[in-house]
């Protein structure tokens, strides 16, 4: 891409400084004198006259003779006047006049090769500020900076281009190429200011480094990470911020805390050495300023502490963080809210403090005035922990829902599915429409490892969708097709192998041979125990005969059985193994010493073959959500809560432990009978929360609980259902004494939880051993406590 198709031969060849180029550079263009008249007789009037107005009331007038300059001088093809031109998107900029900025970004960007570096900064800097979208505009701005990067004469520029192009990273404007030439400048000004003994700003080190990490963390911006320049001016931004803190703003140290905590994990080799010591100083920093910071600035803090673990002074100033966003969650904006919950899912210091107020916060929250991104992140960190988000997840899946997945990509709606999958969360009406919108947007060209979570997450609700719709293997075939277990990390292989065991085998057939393909390159010991059972048990569902399957079922068997002794598994990974060796045929076919182990150890009696599908509430599996949801955020996702074996989201291992629980009942929509009790758990007051229209109804089937949202059922797994020592909220609001709610806080949510077990047998006895006069008892002695409390709320509102 050519800036300048007239002449750019003397710009590049040019060796005089910055604004003695840029007053030359009108001639260049159009042959002619820049003090002639011309473009200066046209726009200079409008521009000074626009100055000189303090606000954007008064600034009506001139702006609009400042457009009439500009389309003069665009027809008579005058020369143009750079400096006019910053100065102009400058005060557009601070008096926020976007139409104004559409017009100058339209005459400047095929004359930006006339302008010197501060002039394209202010104009790339006002136009990003505003939210102008002349993507024509960013993309010539990227090309200036690759062909004339020297053109900024200071750091400053640099850091406003950076900042400017940073807000475009999701679009098709070629970020990466400036960035090269803005890193290579920027060193170039850091290496001379350490060399006169003077120090750049701390300001722009700190607005530069922020947006190129978030450039070198996406997919973009590996070639750039790889360079050696890149490393070269992390430590030369290093190395100059430390001497300057005690000058930084807040919003200095949270920018550079949040830059160093991803470079952190971008650059391993300069850890110790490097960012070690600067994370250490700007945790004091944090400790010592605690009190200067705003809500933003605290949201992106907490997600910088989050990212980096295990430096010693981070336990000091950690606690007075959480302090603070305890103070300010309330004020939270929806994607502050968002990134604290993406703290709280990932670390579990943040975690045990915060997560039970930040669900609260958001079940307090109107969900309509959050963006589709921040539901899709919401959803997912609400997801990762546990019992304690699912009540909030119910309403966010209901405001989705209410928007028909409106505003969502298709890898948001991908990560969206696995986070109704993974807190098992069935959302019937949500997941048939995910599900349809994926079969028809092409799933399968997403990225290996979303095609992979797809996969694992239509296994999961695969059997609660309905039988007669044909969208659910529209999307199976096209994500088999892919392949996703193709070159992917062995958990990946594992998590293909158990969704294989819950589609159709006329599906999943002619995949089984690449998969055991693939089986065959992974070697067991790397497999944890649980990875292991998933791997096995999705084997032991193959029905069709094919090559390799009897070696590399004996293969697995046999790393199963060497640690059968000394090695830990769960109660969920036994299930998967007896559903597994009960087969009479596949326990046979192994050597009578494994046969003898496996025996004794899981109890099997061979006398009987079941059925190949395991039973609904042994179905269990793990997952790794990509890192991706990352960007748009500026945070990653975050790594589950605890399960018997745990890796990190960083080096892409971590292990999620889900399961799935199909609801088989007679009703069509929820499995209710036709004189289902809804119980209302929220204040019958008029509330902008999506709490207020949450219902517990106590008669269904299901064995967790059966949540209405308006007219919609929702089923939620319980984990006191599987005595799971994991508290759950839905089972803190079903408690049969209502307490009052007003709209400062949700006494019902700060309830002391019912002892998990405890809880979960009263439940069953409730559901199952009850006699029906004991019922009856039940149901009249609920209907009155409802309607005891419906009558002091109406005095209530009367006085």
């Amino acid at each position: 891409m050519a800036i300048d198709p007239v002449d750019v031969e003397g710009l590049t060849t040019s060796k005089r400084p910055p604004k003695e180029r840029k007053q030359s550079q009108p001639k260049q263009y159009n042959h002619q004198k820049s003090g002639s008249g011309g473009c200066h007789s046209r726009i200079r009037k409008p521009v000074l006259a626009l100055c000189k107005v303090t606000n954007a009331a008064a600034a009506a007038q001139p702006a609009k003779n400042l457009k009439a300059a500009l389309l003069e001088a665009e027809q008579g093809n005058e020369p143009v006047d750079g400096g006019l031109l910053g100065m102009a998107a400058a005060q557009a900029g601070r008096l926020g006049l976007k139409d104004l900025l559409n017009t100058l970004c339209a005459y400047s960007w095929p004359r930006l090769s006339c302008c010197g570096g501060r002039e394209v900064a202010e104009l790339a800097a006002a136009a990003s500020k505003c939210g102008c979208d002349d993507d024509r505009f960013f993309g010539f701005v990227a090309v200036y900076c690759c062909q004339y990067a020297d053109a900024f004469g200071c750091l400053r520029d640099v850091a406003l281009v950076a900042t400017a192009l940073t807000r475009k990273l999701d679009s098709k404007v070629d970020v990466a190429s400036a960035f090269h030439g803005l890193t290579v400048v920027a060193l170039k000004h850091l290496n001379t200011s350490r060399a006169s003994y003077t120090q750049c700003p701390i300001r722009d080190i700190a607005e530069f480094f922020y947006s190129l990490v978030n450039l070198l963390g996406t997919s973009s911006g590996t070639a750039l990470c790889a360079l050696d320049v890149a490393r070269d001016v992390i430590v030369a931004m290093a190395t100059s911020v430390r001497p300057q803190l005690h000058k930084a703003s807040a919003q200095d140290i949270a920018k550079t805390t949040g830059a160093a905590s991803m470079a952190w994990t971008l650059f391993p080799q300069l850890q110790d050495q490097v960012l070690m010591p600067l994370l250490q100083e700007l945790a004091q920093a944090v400790r010592f300023r605690h009190t200067d910071f705003n809500a933003q600035d605290v949201a992106h803090l907490c997600v910088a502490f989050a990212k980096v673990d295990g430096i010693p002074d981070f336990s000091t100033s950690l606690p007075v963080l959480l302090d603070k966003v305890l103070d300010n969650l309330a004020i939270f904006s929806s994607k502050d809210l968002s990134l604290v919950s993406w703290a709280a899912s990932r670390s579990q210091y943040i975690g045990d403090r915060c997560s039970g107020h930040v669900t609260k916060e958001v079940m307090r929250r109107d969900l309509s005035a959050f963006s589709a991104q921040d539901l899709c992140m919401m959803a997912q960190c609400l997801a990762k922990m546990g019992g304690r988000g699912k009540a909030a997840l119910c309403l966010v899946a209901g405001q989705v829902f209410a928007r028909q997945a409106q505003g969502l990509n298709t890898t948001d709606k991908v990560l969206f599915l696995w986070a109704l999958a993974k807190c098992k969360v069935m959302h019937l009406a949500l997941c048939r429409l995910i599900v349809r919108d994926l079969a028809v947007e092409n799933c399968g060209s997403l990225p290996r490892d979303k095609v992979g979570l797809a996969l694992w997450s239509l296994a999961v609700v695969w059997s609660s969708l309905p039988d007669g719709e044909t969208w659910r293997e529209m999307l199976a075939t096209s994500l088999l097709a892919s392949q996703p277990w193709l070159m992917a990390p062995a958990y990946e292989v594992t998590n293909a192998a158990w969704a294989f065991s819950q589609l159709p085998q006329s599906l999943s057939g002619r995949s089984w041979p690449s998969l055991l393909q693939t089986m065959s390159w992974v070697q067991p010991r790397q497999l944890s125990e649980h990875e292991l059972c998933n791997l096995l048990f999705g084997l032991s569902s193959c029905t069709v005969k094919v090559a390799m399957f009897d070696e590399t079922f004996a293969r697995f068997s046999g790393e199963l059985a060497a640690r059968l002794d000394g090695r830990y598994f769960s109660e969920h990974d036994r299930r998967l193994l007896v559903s597994c060796f009960s087969k009479h045929a596949l326990l046979k076919s192994l050597e009578e010493s494994i046969q003898e182990k496996i025996k004794v150890f899981l109890g099997v009696d061979t006398r009987e073959d079941p059925s190949p599908t395991a039973p609904e509430e042994f179905q269990d599996q793990t997952e790794n959500p990509a890192e991706e949801q990352d960007d748009a955020h500026g945070a990653e996702v975050p790594p589950p809560p605890p399960t018997p074996t745990e890796k990190t989201t960083d080096d892409k291992t971590t292990e999620w432990d889900h399961g799935h629980h199909g609801h088989n009942h007679g009703h069509q929509g929820h499995g209710c009978g036709e004189t289902c009790y809804n119980c209302e758990v929220a204040p019958t007051g008029a509330s902008s929360s999506d709490l207020s229209r949450l219902r517990l109804n106590y008669h269904c089937n299901y064995k967790g609980h059966c949540v209405q949202l308006k007219h919609t059922f929702i089923h939620v797994d319980c984990p006191a259902e599987s005595d799971s020592e994991e508290d759950c909220m839905l089972c803190n609001m079903s408690r049969r004494r209502a307490r009052s709610m007003d709209s400062k806080g949700l006494d019902i949510l700060d309830a002391e939880p019912i002892e998990p077990r405890r809880r979960g047998r009263q439940q069953r006895s409730r559901r199952s051993g009850s006699s029906s006069s004991e019922q009856a008892q039940h149901q009249a002695e609920q209907q009155a406590e409802q309607q005891a409390e419906h009558q002091a709320e109406q005095k209530a509102e009367q006085q």
